[in-house]
């Protein structure tokens, strides 16, 4: 496998990585994954919107649960032949999605409808659903900007995108809602990709 540079292919591609592929700390593995989403990225939003295309938060949070599942399983992947490895996304994204649609179901059927302040509180702005995708910014500036970040959301993007843990767990381990822990997720990233931006903006002055 040709090693190519990360920035030269995100610059390539017009995308910037999940962080669940740029927090793999194998040098190796993190090169096929590299490819690997370049390759398969618009085929994995093909199939997500398929079951969420009235909802942007919910595809784009379907596609990053795919990917972190196609980390768990690199070792496994590089083992699959090239061309049986669209049927294994294909397959690995639609059960996210359909886990997902599930999850949802059991939420809507226990909610409160009365709508409790921590319901309220935990819907992504606007703001906060434009910032799931780091598209704006590179890699690095992300991760440089992640030491900047509060000791709480540098703690919930590490249990999601580092430890991988289900939003259930986050919930558990955070004292909220799993309803909560999405929405703390999303601004989270969403706070570094501003601090990122911003960073990137005060080089391009000075």
């Amino acid at each position: 496998m040709q090693n190519i540079d990360l920035r030269q292919l995100m610059e390539l591609s017009g995308a910037t990585l999940p962080l669940s592929i740029l927090l793999i700390e194998n040098d190796e593995d993190r090169q096929f994954l590299t490819e690997l989403y370049l390759q398969y990225r618009p085929l994995m939003y093909k199939i997500a919107s398929q079951f969420f295309s009235d909802n942007y938060a919910e595809l784009e949070d379907a596609v990053g649960g795919a990917v972190e599942r196609l980390c768990k399983k690199c070792e496994t992947l590089q083992q699959v032949a090239c061309n049986k490895r669209a049927s294994y996304i294909v397959s690995t994204i639609r059960n996210v999605c359909l886990t997902r649609l599930r999850e949802i179901g059991r939420q809507r059927r226990s909610r409160d409808y009365t709508g409790d302040s921590e319901v309220v509180d935990s819907v992504p702005s606007q703001e906060d659903v434009q910032g799931i995708v780091f598209d704006r910014v590179f890699a690095s500036d992300l991760l440089d900007a992640f030491p900047e970040l509060s000791e709480k959301d540098r703690n919930l993007i590490r249990f999601r995108h580092v430890d991988m843990m289900p939003y259930s767990n986050i919930a558990a381990q955070m004292g909220i809602t799993e309803i909560a822990a999405r929405a703390a997720v999303s601004r989270a990233k969403s706070k570094m990709e501003r601090l990122a931006m911003n960073k990137k903006r005060d080089e391009h002055d000075a």
